[in-house]
């Protein structure tokens, strides 16, 4: 059953802007679950098909129609990818320390606040920019550190770039799909090479399941907050995890 919450909480923490790794890494010290990168590998696939899922008409109209959206999502991944390879090996010595998780919850949620004050959603879809598209991209490399949100970091970026608030989340969610899976592939041989170390196949698809579900209902559930009030409910939340963290977790 652990790995089912564990699912659920990757599902969930995935796209709600308030880090997936960060909670699966308390939720793992707490009930001293230990860290497997099949595990971890297995439930972001299952956050990437659940956005698939949500989204499949929208990716069906991009390949065939949308080609600046495309292009857009081909440069945000670019740039992703570019930050992700280049500091693949000081991101992964960041997670071997579990004191960096309070401090970048909160950094988190500053990003949060920061966005929500920059942002006055006065751009849509079609006045979207390469350099946009660059900096979102970004945003989301550098939330390869643990317990730094790739939603809060894509989405803050695009409303501090006046991007409108319902598009800024359907970038994020779509830009998290070929990073997920490219970040898959990058690890497939360490996987290969470290089998599900004792965990087995049904615990690893029971947590894919999960994480599948609860990703598609949080995807869903943000989409309406997203377009009805501000976000910065998630900003206190992170910032007051990050505390503590700080003081209880260390």
């Amino acid at each position: 059953m652990s790995y089912v919450l564990l699912g659920i909480i990757q599902g969930l923490t995935e796209f709600l802007p308030v880090s997936s790794q960060g909670h699966l890494l308390i939720f793992q010290r707490l009930f001293h679950i230990p860290t497997n990168l099949a595990l971890d590998t297995v439930l972001h696939l299952g956050t990437a098909l659940a956005a698939t899922v949500y989204f499949r008409k929208e990716i069906v109209e991009i390949l065939l129609y949308k080609r600046k959206l495309l292009w857009f999502l081909i440069i945000a991944t670019f740039f992703t990818g570019l930050i992700g390879l280049s500091f693949k090996d000081f991101f992964e010595s960041l997670f071997q320390s579990f004191e960096y998780v309070g401090p970048f919850f909160i950094v988190t949620g500053v990003v949060i606040l920061l966005g929500e004050w920059r942002g006055k959603g006065q751009r849509g879809e079609g006045k979207m920019t390469t350099l946009d598209a660059a900096l979102i991209g970004m945003a989301q490399g550098i939330s390869i550190i643990p317990s730094l949100s790739r939603s809060a970091m894509t989405i803050s970026a695009s409303l501090a770039r006046n991007l409108e608030r319902k598009f800024a989340a359907r970038f994020s969610f779509l830009v998290s799909i070929p990073a997920i899976l490219g970040a898959g592939l990058v690890e497939s041989k360490a996987i290969i090479k470290a089998g599900t170390i004792g965990i087995g196949f049904w615990p690893l698809g029971l947590g894919f399941l999960a994480a599948l579900v609860s990703g598609w209902l949080a995807i869903k559930l943000f989409m309406d907050i997203i377009q009805r009030m501000s976000i910065r409910i998630f900003a206190y939340y992170v910032l007051a995890l990050g505390i503590l963290v700080l003081v209880f977790l260390r």
